[in-house]
């Protein structure tokens, strides 16, 4: 079974190659471009995927005869249903690393104010959403 790690390895590689791992973002930029997205829409998926299917030599005006076009009708009711799914069922999971997740405070004793800092020390799990 050795040639087959060896194909596996190949694969692995070329595909390492062609894809590299995403560039991080530093966290203020990603907030800011998070706070601006509209969220997912139906709508617009449709007309995206109209628009190309347009692009690319599909039928989409109306029939000959006049009647709706079924092919839109049927782009849009995919695409309703798939990001109706998308909202009410995806769970998107991620983590964050140590010393990532920084706090300061100001507390009290009986020797005055006491300033404290304090950062996670362990890799913290998180879920969320898709809106």
């Amino acid at each position: 079974m050795g040639w087959i790690d060896n194909i596996g390895k190949a694969i692995t590689t070329v595909l390492e190659k062609v894809r590299p791992p995403v560039a991080p973002i530093p966290p203020i930029l990603l907030l800011c471009e998070i706070m601006n997205r509209p969220g997912l829409s139906a709508i617009a998926l449709a007309s995206a995927v109209i628009a190309r299917m347009t692009a690319e030599g599909f039928p989409t005006g109306v029939n000959e005869d006049g009647s709706e076009n079924m092919g839109n009708k049927f782009v849009l009711i995919l695409c309703e249903e798939l990001i109706k799914e998308i909202q009410t069922n995806a769970v998107v999971e991620t983590s964050i690393p140590p010393g990532a997740i920084s706090s300061s405070g100001t507390g009290a004793n009986m020797g005055g104010p006491v300033s404290i800092s304090a950062y996670n020390d362990k890799i913290a799990a998180v879920k969320g959403l898709i809106r």
